[in-house]
């Protein structure tokens, strides 16, 4: 039996990702300040606060490490969160790879999670892995972020970085998007014109499980599904299918009243290819945004 270590293993992807896992047929063990949500075998939980110097015991020997550690950037931003933003998930993979480092025998895959947001604002420039960084906080962040997990490839691990698109489900975008619309305050920020890319939670859950398993399989990942597609767009689709009111444009200085520097964060346009994933063998079950939707 394999055994997996998952950082931020009791949130929403990370649960899911446990619970594929064990399915089959791995072994699990959570790292995380709050305990997994259920109780199965071959699952176990170390309370840990990832941000601090972690046991090196806990990685001697694994299969495979996938490090999902982060605090939700879907709030507003001020000077503590925005710290607290960035030391949750850098300083997490400094200390992860410091763990792995002391390790007798390493993991032989670390997956590191990362966001399409490191490619900043970038209008309707297609993205691909190689394609140059943004400037803004969040591109910044997710910069740091994956050159902390690249040091692992020197311990002679396998590191893949999952670029994250924006996830659907009930403890992703929708489920932050949903009351507000229930509330008909919902609505696109700017013109819409922006790209979203997008990513049903179940195919995010298997992009993780794959990339474990392809020892084939390196570097960064894009995860956008089907063909890009506009903010305005994707916000109306979701206001058709939960039938909900029209939504409305949200001008920049309301998202900035509301929301501060994280409302502006939702202006910037990422029309990114999957083509890399897609190329090694993944294949997406969701690529039609009003289908994933309704399926969640």
């Amino acid at each position: 039996m394999k055994k997996v270590v998952i950082t931020g293993g009791a949130g929403f992807i990370g649960s899911k990702i446990t619970e594929s896992l064990i399915e089959k047929g791995y072994s699990v063990t959570v790292l995380d300040i709050f305990p997994p949500k259920t109780e199965k075998p071959n699952l176990s939980f170390v309370k840990v606060d990832t941000s601090l110097e972690m046991d090196p015991k806990i990685f001697e020997g694994v299969y495979g490490v996938i490090n999902l550690a982060g605090v939700n950037i879907g709030q507003r931003w001020n000077k503590k969160i925005k710290t607290s933003i960035k030391d949750s998930r850098i300083n997490t993979t400094i200390n992860l790879v410091s763990a792995i480092s002391k390790t007798n025998v390493k993991p032989s895959t670390l997956i590191s999670a990362s966001a399409v947001g490191i490619y900043g604002d970038q209008k309707d420039v297609l993205l691909e892995e190689g394609s140059s960084y943004g400037r803004d906080f969040l591109a910044q962040v997710a910069k740091s972020w994956e050159e902390e997990a690249s040091k692992a490839r020197d311990l002679g691990t396998r590191v893949c970085l999952v670029r994250t698109a924006h996830v659907l489900g009930k403890g992703g975008i929708l489920g932050a998007l949903t009351p507000v619309f229930k509330k008909h305050l919902g609505g696109y920020f700017g013109n819409g014109k922006q790209y979203m890319p997008w990513v049903h939670w179940q195919d995010i859950v298997n992009i993780y499980v794959f990339l474990l398993e392809k020892d084939y399989a390196r570097g960064s990942y894009n995860t956008g599904a089907g063909e890009p597609i506009t903010q305005k767009k994707l916000f109306k689709t979701f206001a058709k299918v939960n039938k909900f009111w029209p939504v409305w444009m949200i001008p920049r200085p309301i998202a900035k009243i509301v929301l501060g520097e994280f409302g502006l964060s939702l202006f910037s346009s990422q029309k990114i290819s999957s083509e890399k994933l897609i190329s090694l063998g993944f294949s997406f079950k969701y690529t039609n945004v009003s289908e994933a939707i309704k399926n969640i």
